[in-house]
């Protein structure tokens, strides 16, 4: 019998079968890493729902070596498997990795940065928020899932190929190590054996973004696991460190005398409302005539205004606003500080009014573990705690329980509250993606702007305005207001935080809705006031407490070492730090050094529980 050409066909078949099964596994490799591009090319583009390829190539195209360096240590498991096992591996870990881009970038088109593994294991904050996850994601999105399809149909036909494919142990070592060796050089080369080596910088930067732009999705979240982990050890601050932040609060410090807005509400009641989503544009603003904010408009004949607070939320988003409202303190960098350090001591607004003989109650409409906020609540130290449990859902519009009928639920709790009390309470209906009921839109709108996002945002808002007065009108019949005074705060920025895009499309656009500045009201109202007052100011989140401090008579030396904010009502301080590291408004080169060290500041002070391990007054 004649072998050879068995022994000829079989090799063929054998050098083919590697030539398919090499040429699938790079085609993975090389569609992984352009998906990475393909993500930046819609994150650094002025519209992260359209696709700037050229941008996003040209961006990672510097880092290529390093994107292909993380996907090679996850790829390099295929050649522990054998026979089709290596096929399926290789689909499983495209769409894994995909998946996990995707999810990148829907978080970023929602919260302007990449998701923390703290924030991702918090299941309890997916409660109710499909519509706002789904209104994250665009057809466009398709083009990430191109590859995979190609991928599937490519196995069907050549399934045959991968049915003598051996484990390749040395394979998987080899590969794994020339990954981990990449990434390591240059760690190794400064830290090691203390070298200068190009490119070094990458690997000390701050900010997600930047470490997804250097290092991929898949990269980030690799130093974000090992973030995580070593942030969940004690956070024990140095003598350097301690002095950092007494040098920090030192030159935050405004040498000014006092003025008539000094104790202007001492001993009064104190009644915080965070407003979902409220931006500043909409104040004053009509829409085909209509006004969209009828009674915040009246009360601004009564109140101190600020039109210009920037919104500072990072990766906790409203819950940040609740820190920042109660604590002053700016929110981590990554993670949600309400379910990383829910236990934290702080010299907070409510521990201060209850040291001046006031009671303190929390009220949310949403359940306790979202966002963790009833713990994060109870441990900036308020006496009493309400969430969606201690309320009768008889309506629920969006997300949770009608500003509607929470707000006449507020009223008889409030009623019972020992006077003089400080209430903060947040409201839910105006949350994203403004898909209100057509029997509550009293608007007129276009049929193309009611269809919008925007004129979705413009009847919600006015909703819960309207409701807003209700509100008032009641604490007015039960003398409440006569001893009050009414804070109303947006907790951040909403259309144009989420669905900027959408603005764009409409036919028919006007300038005062167009320009994204950042801004959200802070309005501090008292009915027995005899005129009201506009600060243009900027100022930030942060400066509402000390702000509120100074108006509630608490001395300013009790508060000014321990807060990160200024002073509105006081203060000569005409700029504010975002959250991502950009300083608007009028500023020194110092004070916008000074303004974005607090960002890394914060941080610690937050870790380490600064105000109870350290902290001496």
């Amino acid at each position: 019998m004649n072998l050879k050409p068995y022994i000829s066909t079989r090799i063929n078949t054998l050098e083919k079968s590697h030539i398919i099964r090499g040429s699938l596994f790079i085609f993975t490799l090389l569609s992984l890493v352009i998906k990475c591009a393909i993500y930046l090319g819609f994150t650094l583009n002025e519209n992260v729902y359209s696709l700037n390829f050229s941008l996003g190539y040209g961006q990672a195209s510097y880092f290529f070596k390093y994107y292909g360096a993380f996907i090679l240590c996850f790829m390099c498991f295929y050649f522990l498997f054998k026979n089709k096992g290596k096929l399926w591996y290789l689909i499983g870990i495209n769409f894994f990795l995909t998946l996990l881009i995707l999810m990148d970038l829907w978080y970023f088109r929602g919260f302007k940065t990449v998701p923390s593994l703290t924030i991702v294991k918090q299941t309890a904050n997916l409660d109710n928020l499909s519509g706002s996850i789904f209104s994250m994601m665009g057809f466009i999105d398709l083009i990430f899932v191109v590859d995979i399809v190609i991928l599937l149909i490519l196995s069907i036909k050549l399934r045959n190929f991968y049915k003598e494919g051996k484990r390749k142990v040395s394979l998987f070592f080899l590969c794994l190590i020339l990954g981990i060796s990449y990434l390591a050089y240059i760690p190794f080369m400064t830290n090691v054996l203390k070298k200068d080596v190009s490119g070094s910088y990458i690997y000390g930067m701050y900010d997600p973004n930047d470490t997804v732009k250097y290092f991929s999705p898949i990269g980030y979240h690799v130093f974000n696991v090992y973030q995580v982990y070593k942030d969940s050890k004690p956070y024990n601050l140095s003598d350097n460190e301690l002095e950092e932040i007494n040098t920090w609060f030192d030159k935050k410090k405004e040498d000014l005398p006092d003025n008539e807005y000094k104790g202007m509400y001492k001993g009064k009641n104190l009644i915080v409302i965070q407003w979902e989503s409220l931006e500043s544009f909409v104040i004053n603003q009509k829409i085909d005539g209509q006004e969209i904010t009828p009674n915040l408009n009246k009360l601004l004949s009564k109140s101190t205004y600020f039109p210009h607070i920037k919104e500072q939320v990072n990766e906790g988003t409203s819950s940040d606003s609740d820190l920042m409202v109660n604590t002053s303190m700016y929110p981590l960098r990554q993670g949600s500080t309400f379910f990383g350090y829910s236990n934290n001591t702080y010299n907070s607004l409510p521990n201060h009014l209850e040291a001046m003989g006031y009671s303190t109650i929390g009220i949310h409409p949403d359940k306790g573990p979202f966002w963790n906020w009833m713990e994060g609540l109870r441990g900036i130290g308020f006496d009493k705690l309400v969430d969606y449990y201690n309320f009768n859902i008889d309506e629920t519009i969006g997300l949770g329980l009608s500003d509607g009928s929470y707000f006449k639920q507020i009223v008889p709790m409030l009623k019972e509250q020992k006077d003089p009390f400080y209430s903060f309470m947040v409201t839910l209906t105006s949350h994203g993606p403004f898909d209100l009921p057509e029997e509550y839109k009293k608007l007129n709108l276009s049929k193309e702007l009611d269809e919008n996002h925007l004129g979705g945002y413009f009847q919600s808002i006015n909703y819960t305005d309207t409701q807003l007065g209700l509100f008032l009108d009641s604490l007015e019949k039960e003398g409440i207001l006569d001893n009050s005074v009414v804070v109303i705060e947006g907790d951040h920025t909403g259309v144009h935080k989420y669905y900027n895009d959408k603005i764009a499309t409409l036919s028919n656009q006007e300038d005062w809705w167009k320009e994204v500045t950042w801004d959200i009201p802070l309005i501090i109202y008292d009915k027995n006031a005899t005129e009201g007052k506009q600060f243009d100011l900027i100022g930030g989140q942060v400066d509402i407490m000390p702000t509120l401090l100074y108006l509630m008579g608490v001395p300013r030396e009790d508060f000014e070492d321990s807060t990160m904010g200024k002073v509105l009502v006081n203060s000569k301080k005409n700029y504010s730090v975002l959250t991502n590291r950009t300083v608007v408004g009028e500023f020194t080169e110092e004070e916008k050094e000074h303004a974005i060290q607090g960002l890394d500041l914060a941080d610690k002070l937050i870790k380490s529980n600064y105000f109870k391990n350290y902290y001496k007054k």
